[in-house]
């Protein structure tokens, strides 16, 4: 059975989720034999992930039954199986990484479904992946929003380096809620020569659980407006600590693996020994 790993934000705009979660996904694809699910849920959702990991020329049309519109008219007809979810998905990364396209109904039309189905598509999902990812978006919104969440095995929290916003959110109840949940922090656009460094928050707001920081890094933010996310991977696996790109990669490294400890699914593929099946 696989994990739900949901990346999700109390505050729009402020501290890279989505760029977050594409940076994890890429490294995860390209570093660790795990197979992975990066399921989309809405069209804007998808729309970042095709432009992130696809250049214009390059990326593949879609087809008219396919992807999570597809899926849950196969659960509502009682027709899904977990080996089928494959063929509905986009292959990004040959037996390691998979992309299922986001629905084409409104925000709305898939509320209405996702209040439904969207728990038993998540239980297919984990029976046929090892780590499903998904973009939980920002805000406090309930709803099937919120039933994302609680259905996580593990939520990472992407929070700005902001302290005011910060004493906000770890005085709120969705902060509360997150002591009963699986957890780790990412601090996102970090400036790592700011007095707020990760261990200074930690004791401040006394989080007990993992944390991370993920620095602002202009060339992978290029990288996602262009299509090459993953060019940018092969790139700059192998760097010298004088690279400007040497943080980034380190951290967003890092978080991967304590992604891939926190779920059970480390398997290490490059830099590692493949396990056996």
């Amino acid at each position: 059975m696989g994990m739900i790993v949901v990346f999700w934000s109390p505050f729009p705009g402020q501290a890279g989720t989505t760029t977050n979660l594409l940076a994890t996904a890429a490294c995860l694809g390209l570093e660790y034999s795990a197979r992975l699910l990066h399921l989309g849920l809405l069209r804007e959702e998808d729309e970042v992930v095709q432009r992130a990991f696809y250049q214009p020329e390059k990326n593949p049309s879609r087809l008219p039954d396919s992807g999570i519109d597809a899926l849950l008219r196969l659960l509502q007809n009682r027709k899904l199986e977990a080996r089928m979810l494959r063929d509905y998905a986009q292959p990004l990364l040959r037996e390691r990484l998979d992309v299922l396209h986001g629905s084409a109904k409104s925000n709305e039309g898939f509320a209405m479904l996702a209040e439904r189905w969207l728990e038993p598509l998540l239980d297919t999902a984990k029976r046929a992946y090892d780590l499903v990812l998904l973009d939980g978006g920002s805000g406090r919104a309930s709803g099937w929003r919120e039933t994302l969440r609680n259905r996580a095995d593990l939520v990472v929290v992407c929070l700005p380096q902001n302290r005011l916003l910060l004493e906000r959110f770890f005085q709120s109840p969705e902060s509360e809620r997150l002591n009963g949940l699986k957890a780790m922090l990412v601090f996102g656009q970090f400036d790592p020569a700011s007095a707020l460094t990760v261990n200074n928050l930690q004791r401040r707001f006394r989080w007990q659980q993992p944390a991370f920081p993920v620095v602002h890094n202009t060339g992978w933010l290029d990288a996602v407006q262009q299509g090459e996310g993953l060019q940018y991977w092969f790139r700059n696996r192998s760097l010298s600590r004088q690279h400007e790109n040497h943080r980034f990669i380190r951290q967003v490294r890092a978080l991967a693996h304590a992604l891939m400890e926190g779920t059970g699914a480390n398997r290490p593929l490059f830099g590692g020994k493949e396990d056996t099946p």
